[in-house]
């Protein structure tokens, strides 16, 4: 099966480097397409995701549902390489303005964590905690803004692993921002330390995705992007699963203050956010059963329910202003 041999096997998604070229061709005639309607692109949503959950942590559901480092890094090596020759083919192939963000606008979409040790006094749950913080967080930006693909995750970047000619463009960073996780040491004896990571079930205010709330986070992270890569930033995705509706108006109020903190006092350009999610959606590897939306769906009668975010996230966006 493609799980038990997935070098063999005829189509094997990004780790075949054939994808980089579909994947290219896709984007020229995307922005070709719809060069008229959109000025504002995402190469890429959440390339962590599809890697590190897919090729490193098979529990959590993601195709293929393997574990090895190796295969995980050359994965995340081609999408660093597609969103560059996308965001190549956007820029020829789409010059017509529709708004102020002028003909291509090109990011890319990535999920950060705010990371933390089960156990601060512990050096092996620090070390692991940084680590994870590394491989999720910069890896990605490091290679795509920088040049830097540190292809053994020693977190030092060798001669032979600065690639500038790589470097294509990514004139935003779009941050997806949901929660903090807590990390610790699981002493298995593996090879390398990023396979001793082990998550630490969220104990108290959680989402139903069993995500820890924690609103400081976007200020934290935003701020971390900025000072890092200074590129401007879109905050493209921050919500939380609650099927009753009844947290969501403070998640959105409480993490837009943090944010508004970011702006107003730290200086840092968020030219935008948006939003997870307009209505409930199918959620990766969870389906349908996660519900994130402003509008909760019937599944059966395809109702959309507003809830009670609603009204508070709308008066927000007429105003924009928080209350």
């Amino acid at each position: 099966s493609c799980k038990r041999d997935i070098l063999h096997t005829e189509k094997r998604g990004w780790l075949d480097d054939t994808t980089i070229i579909e994947f290219a061709k896709y984007s020229a005639y995307i922005a070709h397409t719809f060069g008229d309607l959109v000025d504002l692109y995402i190469t890429i949503n959440e390339p962590e995701v599809i890697t590190f959950n897919g090729y490193l942590n098979p529990e959590t559901g993601f195709l293929p549902g393997i574990r090895d480092l190796n295969l995980a890094l050359r994965v995340l090596k081609n999408l660093a390489i597609a969103h560059g020759i996308a965001y190549e083919q956007i820029k020829q192939w789409d010059k017509i303005s529709v708004s102020e963000y002028g003909p291509a606008t090109v990011g890319i979409a990535r999920v950060l964590h705010e990371i933390a040790p089960h156990n601060p006094d512990n050096p092996d749950d620090v070390m692991v905690a940084e680590i994870w913080r590394y491989a999720w967080n910069e890896w990605f930006f490091n290679a795509i803004i920088q040049g830097d693909f540190d292809m053994n995750l020693d977190m030092l970047v060798d001669p032979d692993e600065k690639l500038p000619n790589l470097v294509k463009g990514c004139d935003y960073m779009g941050v997806n921002y949901y929660a903090r996780f807590t990390v610790r040491n699981a002493k298995r004896g593996e090879i390398h330390p990023v396979l001793e990571v082990e998550h630490v079930p969220c104990k108290e205010n959680c989402t139903d995705t069993g995500w820890e709330i924690y609103p400081s986070g976007i200020r934290e992270l935003v701020n971390w992007a900025y000072r890092k890569y200074r590129r401007i930033i879109y905050v493209t995705e921050n919500g939380m699963a609650d099927e009753s509706g009844e947290r969501r108006p403070n998640y959105i109020l409480s993490h837009l203050r943090e944010l508004h903190k970011a702006i107003t006092e730290d200086r840092v350009p968020v030219k935008g956010y948006f939003h997870w999610s307009l209505i409930d959606n199918y959620e990766w590897a969870m389906g349908f059963k996660m519900r994130f939306g402003l509008y909760k769906v019937d599944y059966e009668t395809k109702q959309r329910i507003p809830t009670k975010a609603v009204k508070v996230y709308g008066e927000i966006c007429k105003k924009n202003a928080l209350p």
